[in-house]
């Protein structure tokens, strides 16, 4: 069949066009191809810093909190406290520690091991120790077992004696669990990190916090609670951490917020309501409900 010389122009002129659409097709496909996918939503890990003992140099820790708006709690014994020793932080200064945002919780009246006492003795330790702090018109929500010393029984002690949760040292480590789900699987056992020592070194601390972020990757949250002890740059002991090295963890805590990490206190994660005294002898006003 012969063409006229208008055909093949116009059948040339069309494959020409073809081309051409086909060609942008090609780039539109490879551009949506190369286009990176939208980055996954940061899963939240938790961090909560608890400094126990009620030891005086901690009143150093409330500045280099301000300095980054975040809040710690603290968790004491109130015996000493009361009866003015000055190694420990003082009533005024416990009042203002927590008008700064931060917590004060219970760690019994003389720093003792619960778990062997009898149970009046222990509730005695705890509760007093609780009702020692409502009277200095703290809000005490949280409780730590001295010595990481506990069974069901210290548990149950615990929650008798008004607190809403009690953790204790030990049971998070950096080669097995690194963190507790939120909320915890028990309110009276939850797990931290072995006390920081003047030896543990800040890429150590660090990777407490990054091992807790691949746990909340696998099981939707975390929540990491590190505890400290002294605040000191001279000789306070094996238990210490200078301030330039608290302040650099938690700039580092900072860092990781784009990856989903926050700064919280345990009374923050746990957000329960303030309960009243407890009388240890007589139980009244005590939760005996079960736990």
């Amino acid at each position: 069949m012969a063409w006229s010389r208008d055909g093949k122009l116009r059948i040339r002129t069309s494959i020409a066009a073809s081309v051409a659409c086909l060609g942008i097709l090609i780039s539109l496909v490879a551009s949506w191809a190369s286009a990176p996918l939208p980055a996954a939503a940061a899963v939240p890990t938790v961090v909560s810093i608890e400094w126990h003992d009620g030891n005086a140099d901690q009143v150093g820790v409330v500045p280099i909190l301000d300095a980054r708006s975040m809040h710690a709690t603290f968790l004491v014994n109130t015996r000493p406290i009361l009866a003015g020793d000055s190694s420990k932080l003082s009533v005024t200064e416990l009042q203002t520690i927590a008008s700064h945002g931060n917590e004060i919780g219970g760690h019994t009246l003389d720093h003792v091991n619960v778990q062997p006492l009898p149970t009046a003795e222990a509730r005695d330790q705890v509760c007093t120790d609780r009702n020692n702090l409502l009277d200095m018109g703290l809000q005490p929500t949280t409780f730590a077992y001295p010595f990481a010393s506990f069974d069901a029984g210290s548990e149950d002690v615990a929650h008798y004696c008004n607190y809403n949760d009690a953790s204790a040292t030990a049971g998070l480590t950096l080669k097995g669990t690194a963190a507790n789900t939120i909320p915890p699987a028990d309110a009276y056992a939850i797990r931290t990190a072995p006390a920081i020592k003047k030896s543990t070194k800040l890429r150590t601390i660090e990777q407490y916090v990054l091992n807790a972020e691949a746990f909340a990757q696998a099981n939707g949250s975390a929540w990491l609670v590190l505890v400290f002890h002294h605040l000191c740059d001279a000789h306070c002991g094996p238990y210490v951490i200078s301030a330039a090295k608290f302040g650099a963890f938690l700039d580092f805590l900072q860092s990781e917020a784009a990856n989903g990490v926050t700064v919280e206190t345990v009374a923050g994660v746990m957000d329960g309501a303030v309960k009243g005294m407890c009388d240890p002898v007589s139980g009244a006003g005590c939760d005996t409900t079960p736990r």
